[in-house]
């Protein structure tokens, strides 16, 4: 989902890009429904009740008016018992809601239905792997919850019917099992309604018949999905499809029902989605659902809704359908599995939003990206990635800290990690047989970047995703003669739950009319840490992370005089091959000996006083060696041959 009424506008240069952030408006809504969805959202685990069995296949065939806000229909649900013995199953849905019948086949089940469950009692009991199946047959005015659930609007003053079950939604407007643990296998959607509309749905349109005055169609999904992301859309829509042709020669459908209204220019725009998913198939794998379609459909929701195969949509920027298309990947092919993590989902998707404006029209939207982000995340001086609370709509999604820090936590990892190895990781997650088509929890996530960077990422996640606020950085910075440059980088937090954020730092050095520059990478693991680097030329200016790798701001950069030491130190042989021997001046022991390379990076750390090192297996090049007495710190450059 884009998040919420997608408020995120970049207005720069006369572009405006939306991304999703709740209006006013759509919060107020929120908070009329805030108990009842509270209430629902405590309970919203593998309840007992219906942990004993597998959805397999579900049909649904409705009657729907988009002129009239009812539903009216009857779904079919085989399931396969897990335990030993199944004699009941429980489903999600509405006290609102009246059931009407309950059938196997054609004998009738008892049930009960109070407290927005309804459990049926099943005609015999199911073994272990014993399939049946049940069929509910129900009508009603459903409620509106959450972000509307089941919403009937208007467009151009034509009725519209839509529906968006995120996150506790769905059993508003039709009996399911409302479930992070267990997908259906398979579904199919047959909507009939007045002639004058059409239906859009999930996978594949099937069949389209028009008699009587009613129309009907088909739509066919045969790939795992999660429960709230099935929906569907009635009203008098057209229809066109763009097309990706992939580099195996296969062709990708995306099919697009837009209000005619909005027709000519819904097909200009749509065409930038088929370079969009030809990035995301060359990053991360065809897309997962490529032998049925992608697709949009407009609704009247001030943003967007993954609907898996096919998005709704409130238009067609940029922002929008490059954000939606990548939950196809991150939160339709693999789902959270809580909404405690609601980040797998919503943060993935905005980085991935991300990838597409570095990559995409000419890289220009990609620093200004970068840097409304960062401006949002450090407006607020503390917030969670992690949702405690997820009896709060608002708070799982929350555009600065779900959406935005969320995304900022993987580009921070791409910049720890490397490319390489995070990119790497990232598919490795995502095919993971534990997690392709199915459910992935925090720990599955980490568990992939450790494995692939060989690293302990521990640290990484208490201080960024559990814990709260950002590093303010302050740096002083002198020069000797010879050119080589001691920087001296300190940090306070904006959040007393975080002491100190381990992280390495990007440093930009400049010359006095910015012909030249070097980056330097402080891989910064304590306050007030030392670093010693070799620029090559005179430095007049440092900035801290100019390419915005970091959730950080800057508060002082102060560059001090070079204070010389009058006393030698004797370093020899220069240049050296194997080892070296360090001479203090008299009277003075050695406490320390650092060798760095010109780069910055700690290459040797050699307590107490040995004067001869082994520096035999360093790479060719210079280095600088930093040694360390009672009296003070002395500065040599050295070159290894």
């Amino acid at each position: 989902m884009k998040n919420i009424c997608l408020l995120l506008v970049f207005v720069l240069s006369g572009l405006v890009v939306t991304g999703q952030a709740p209006s006013a408006n759509r919060l107020n809504q929120l908070s009329r429904a805030e108990a009842k969805q509270a209430l629902r959202a405590a309970n919203f685990v593998e309840k007992a009740a219906y942990s004993g069995y597998n959805l397999v296949y579900q049909r649904m065939e409705w009657e729907i008016n988009p002129e009239v806000k009812f539903i009216k229909g009857n779904v079919t649900s085989y399931i396969v018992a897990k335990n030993s013995i199944l004699d009941s199953v429980r489903f999600d849905l509405s006290r609102t809601l009246t059931v009407d019948s309950v059938k196997n086949r054609l004998e009738a089940l008892n049930y009960r239905h109070n407290n927005d469950a309804l459990d049926i009692a099943l005609s015999k009991p199911l073994a272990s792997d014993g399939i049946d199946s049940v069929t509910v047959y129900y009508h009603g005015i459903p409620e509106d919850n959450g972000f509307g659930s089941f919403v009937q609007g208007q467009h151009n003053s034509i009725p519209i019917i839509w529906t968006l079950s995120e996150p506790y939604g769905a059993l508003d407007w039709w009996p399911c099992k409302q479930s992070l643990s267990d997908k259906i296998d398979s579904i199919d959607v047959i909507v009939t309604c007045p002639e004058a509309y059409r239906t859009a749905g999930n996978g594949i349109l099937v069949s389209e018949t028009v008699r009587n005055g009613k129309r009907t169609m088909h739509w066919k999904h045969r790939h795992p999905i999660a429960t709230y992301l099935v929906g569907i859309a009635v009203t008098n829509y057209a229809s066109y499809s763009d097309t990706l042709k992939t580099d195996d020669g296969k062709d990708i459908n995306i099919l697009n029902f837009v209000y005619p209204e909005n027709l000519e220019e819904a097909k200009q725009q749509t065409k930038e989605i088929v370079e969009i998913m030809n990035l995301y198939d060359h990053l991360f794998g065809t897309y997962p659902f490529a032998d049925e379609k992608y697709g949009h459909a407009q609704f009247g929701w001030g943003g967007g809704m993954e609907h898996q195969t096919m998005s709704f949509v409130a238009g067609f920027g940029f922002d929008l359908i490059a954000h939606e298309l990548a939950h196809q990947w991150f939160g339709d092919y693999v789902t959270l599995a809580s909404w405690h993590d609601i980040w797998l989902n919503e943060g993935f998707a905005t980085f991935v939003t991300g990838l597409a404006y570095e990559n995409l029209l000419g890289g220009v939207w990609w620093p200004v990206w970068r840097k409304q982000l960062v401006a949002s995340i450090t407006s607020v001086p503390d917030g969670s990635v992690y949702v405690e609370d997820t009896t709060n709509i608002n708070r799982i999604f929350n555009s600065r800290l779900s959406y935005y820090k969320g995304a900022y936590l993987l580009h921070m990892l791409r910049w720890e990690l490397g490319d390489d190895h995070f990119f790497k990781a990232i598919n490795n997650y995502l095919y993971d047989p534990e997690e392709a088509n199915g459910f992935a929890t925090q720990n599955n996530l980490v568990s992939h970047l450790e494995q692939e960077a060989d690293t302990s990422l521990t640290e990484f996640f208490n201080e960024w995703y559990y814990g709260e606020g950002y590093p303010v950085y302050s740096l002083k910075y002198s020069q000797d003669p010879e050119m080589i440059l001691k920087l001296s980088l300190s940090q306070t937090t904006t959040s007393p739950k975080v002491n100190f954020f381990k992280m390495p730092v990007p440093i930009r050095c400049y010359n006095s009319d910015k012909t030249d520059s070097m980056d330097f990478r402080l891989e910064n693991t304590y306050n007030d840490q030392e670093f010693i680097v070799d620029p090559g030329f005179r430095v007049s200016q440092v900035k801290i992370d100019p390419d915005l790798w970091l959730i950080s701001k800057t508060d002082t950069i102060t560059h001090a005089p070079w204070v010389n030491n009058l006393k030698k130190i004797l370093i020899y042989p220069n240049p050296v091959r194997n080892f070296i021997t360090v001479v203090p001046p008299r009277n003075e022991e050695i406490k320390n000996i650092r060798v760095f390379s010109i780069k910055g990076k700690l290459m040797r750390n050699v307590n107490g006083s040995r004067q001869r090192i082994n520096l035999s297996a360093l790479p060719t090049g210079s280095y600088i060696i930093q040694t360390s007495t009672i009296e003070g710190s002395y500065i040599h450059k050295i070159v290894k041959q």
